[in-house]
């Protein structure tokens, strides 16, 4: 057998195995919300395992927001608030930024990190945008959370031949800061009209496992989103923004209203 056969086979850690228990426990309804869930010392002698391995059990389960801790009397099953992520109102109805809006539906304290600059157009961006290969895109970088969990994360681009000089030349500068990206460009004469999404699921990447505390086990939905819109003074259809989008799989509830063609 192979070095890499070996590590393939090889057990999870111990205090991965006790949270996935629990976790199953929770998810089966077995240890209700509110209700107190086993102690660091209970797991330590159910378990046979060290204060400090059943202690990391916990604090996994709080990392993923399945449980909180009272300070001097004990750790309690959490109220799961999955956010609802609606289509296609998130861009044709919602006037503000959309994760604010699913927050708020949710009941939850939405933030959001977001860098932006000035790129050229890589081969797959400029094919979405359908601009050349190296034409000037805003691209920003978003990683989203709600009372403080993270949530999303995300990468936009906008052809910079249609915002440039604008109001909406820097998506979170400027009067329009606040609003979504239907409210942005109606503001200077676009009109969203079509919006393509193709979804994936997949295991997480390193790095999205670290930005967005994802447990083992719990897969991402990767979503690859054009949108494209109308001018006031033309009726062809512009790609104006392509996103990537990642979603861990065990925060969101994806919800699809699509109405019969006219």
């Amino acid at each position: 057998m192979s070095s890499n056969d070996r590590s393939a086979t090889k057990p999870p850690p111990q205090y991965m195995q006790i949270a996935e228990d629990l976790r199953q426990q929770i998810r089966a309804g077995l240890l209700p919300v509110d209700s107190p869930v086993p102690s660091a010392a209970a797991l330590c002698k159910q378990y046979d395992v060290s204060m400090i391995t059943s202690k990391k059990a916990l604090q996994l389960l709080q990392s993923e927001g399945l449980v909180y801790s009272v300070p001097g009397k004990a750790t309690f099953v959490a109220e799961m608030k999955r956010m609802v992520r609606t289509m296609p109102f998130r861009h044709f109805q919602a006037a503000e930024r959309t994760y604010v809006h699913e927050a708020g539906r949710a009941g939850r304290t939405p933030a959001a990190e977001h860098e932006t600059r000035v790129i050229d157009a890589p081969d797959w961006v400029a094919r979405r945008l359908e601009i050349e290969l190296g034409d000037a895109v805003t691209e920003t970088k978003y990683r989203i959370s709600a009372d403080d969990r993270p949530m999303s994360m995300s990468t936009s681009w906008e052809p910079r031949s249609i915002t440039e000089g604008t109001s909406i030349e820097h998506p979170h500068e400027g009067p329009h800061a606040t609003h979504g990206l239907n409210a942005r460009f109606a503001a200077i004469g676009w009109t969203l009209t079509q919006i393509e999404e193709n979804l994936a699921v997949r295991e997480p990447t390193p790095i999205e496992v670290a930005a967005l505390a994802i447990p083992p086990g719990v897969a991402i939905v990767e979503i690859r989103q054009t949108v494209r819109a109308t001018h006031d003074d033309t009726d062809d259809l512009v790609p104006i923004e392509a996103a990537d989008i990642i979603f861990p799989s065990d925060r969101y509830e994806f919800t699809y209203l699509m109405d019969r063609p006219k």
